[in-house]
């Protein structure tokens, strides 16, 4: 046989297996095959692109101690998806008792990694803010911290007369001290080379497993997303400013009785001896600023420890009363963060001092409570809080905390217009009248601006009736 006939031969018996209804099956099934193929094609650029972008940081990296992003130069992609750093602003409306926003703020500067975010979410995952929380191995409390280590670090915060882990400010601040112990002991093994990490992740790390564990293991070689480090940060989101929930924490069940994992059970302010609740200021201020909060009232008491302190409870009380009514006033019932006169921005900078007006001219208007003005007084605020306020006004009229702090900073150490502080005018006799001679005397007081003054004094009334307290003699009420 030819070769052409062999060729038509093996034609014919090829025609003769697949006939007609076969061939088209299969050309059908192969073009079927296509978008199977180019999905495979398409998540294989995607891996690839991945881990370019993560510099290969799925299974490993360097550490870089001057990130806490995580891993290398540029950070982790990964860690950041899973909720960042946790130095966002303190979204306090996170936390389900406002009364524990003010510790939690206090707490967190116990060491430089540490923020609120942190602490807010760590103690979410522990306990769900269930402060009567005992689980196994004798944690209790909030932070649920074993019995070994409260001991160590838990000491009477809220002046009680003893520490306990299930006092809510003793757990809090002895969480921030174990929490601050451990970041140092994490950065010593980064500074030796001996672990691969960034700093907060490393922390976590130890906080769950144990500094040994931490070092045995060459720090954090393989990012985990399951692991405690990545279920803690997928909570920051709930406390950060501007957050998105990105949580995938289950913390663990709590005990008969206690509320369920992610109940977020809240509880209102009480009657527990506290000066004002949380109640009583919203019920004083009913239209304040949403900028005015609670928490960082409390926050700014704490720094100033003798406010409201001094005295009998009457004279307490009436401090409170007499500094809230102040406030009142200079800004509309809390209604006002800036100066409302915008014409007069400009008039508060005093060229004559030696450090000038280094935010511009227009930058040390009235800001916050109190209305803090001229760059002079930004000057002394912040030299005496520790802040740049000169440089950065703004911090008055942005961080609540801040705010309050200037107020009573201006309250327990200047003397205005007046002779004496308006926290010693009223808690030494001169009363209600000696306070506001300190605060506007040189407008308002020996007839100034009797309207003015008749102001003050209805919030003031208005304010001890709240407090529950007399205002005092009628003939100290005015100045």
């Amino acid at each position: 046989m030819s070769k052409l006939g062999a060729a038509r031969a093996a034609h014919q018996a090829t025609t003769n297996r697949f006939g007609a209804t076969e061939i088209t099956w299969l050309i059908i099934s192969t073009v079927g095959m296509l978008p199977l193929a180019a999905m495979a094609a398409l998540a294989l650029v995607v891996l690839v692109i991945v881990i370019l972008l993560s510099g290969s940081q799925m299974t490993s990296y360097s550490p870089d101690p001057s990130s806490t992003l995580g891993p290398g130069a540029a950070g982790s992609v990964l860690t950041e998806l899973a909720g960042g750093d946790g130095r966002g602003g303190f979204q306090e409306s996170g936390v389900p008792d406002p009364d524990l926003v003010a510790p939690i703020r206090a707490a967190a500067r116990e060491c430089d990694l540490l923020t609120p975010v942190i602490l807010a979410a760590q103690i979410e995952y522990a306990s769900d803010f269930d402060a009567d929380k005992e689980g196994q191995q004798g944690r209790k409390g909030l932070s649920q911290l074993t019995p070994d280590v409260f001991e160590r670090y838990g000491e009477d915060d809220d002046d009680s007369g003893e520490a306990s882990a299930l006092d809510p400010e003793d757990s809090i601040h002895a969480h921030a001290r174990w929490f601050c112990h451990l970041a140092g002991e994490a950065q010593r093994l980064l500074d030796s080379e001996s672990v691969v990490g960034d700093h907060l992740t490393l922390t976590l790390l130890a906080w769950d497993q144990g500094v040994e564990a931490v070092k045995a293991q060459g720090g954090m070689p393989v990012i985990v997303l399951d692991s405690y480090p990545f279920r803690v940060r997928g909570l920051f989101a709930r406390y950060t400013i501007g957050g998105t929930d990105t949580s995938t924490a289950t913390p663990e069940p709590s005990p008969s009785g206690s509320p369920a994992a992610g109940s977020r059970k809240r509880t209102a302010p009480d009657d527990d001896g506290t000066l004002l609740t949380g109640s009583t200021f919203d019920a004083v201020f009913p239209g304040r600023n949403p900028f005015y909060t609670y928490a960082g009232l409390t926050d700014a008491m704490a720094a100033f420890p003798a406010f409201a302190a001094t005295g009998d409870e009457r004279t307490r009380r009436r401090e409170l009363a007499a500094f809230l009514a102040n406030v009142d006033h200079e800004t509309g019932g809390l209604g006002h963060v800036d100066e409302i006169d915008r014409a007069a921005w400009g008039t508060y900078c005093d060229g004559a001092q030696p450090y000038g007006c280094p935010a511009g001219r227009t930058a040390y208007h009235g800001r916050g409570p109190i209305q803090l003005s001229w760059n002079s007084n930004y000057k002394a605020a912040g030299d005496a809080l520790g802040l740049d306020l000169l440089g950065n006004p703004d911090l008055v009229s942005t961080d609540p905390s801040v705010a309050w702090r200037t107020a009573l900073w201006f309250w327990m150490t200047q003397r205005g217009a007046g002779t004496t502080t308006p926290h010693a005018a009223i808690t030494g006799g001169a009363g209600f009248g000696g306070t506001i001679r300190s605060i506007n005397g040189a407008l308002e007081c020996g007839g100034g601006n009797a309207g003015q003054v008749d102001k003050r004094v209805d919030a003031y009334r208005r304010i001890t009736a709240a407090l529950d307290v007399d205002p005092g003699d009628e003939g100290t009420l005015r100045c």
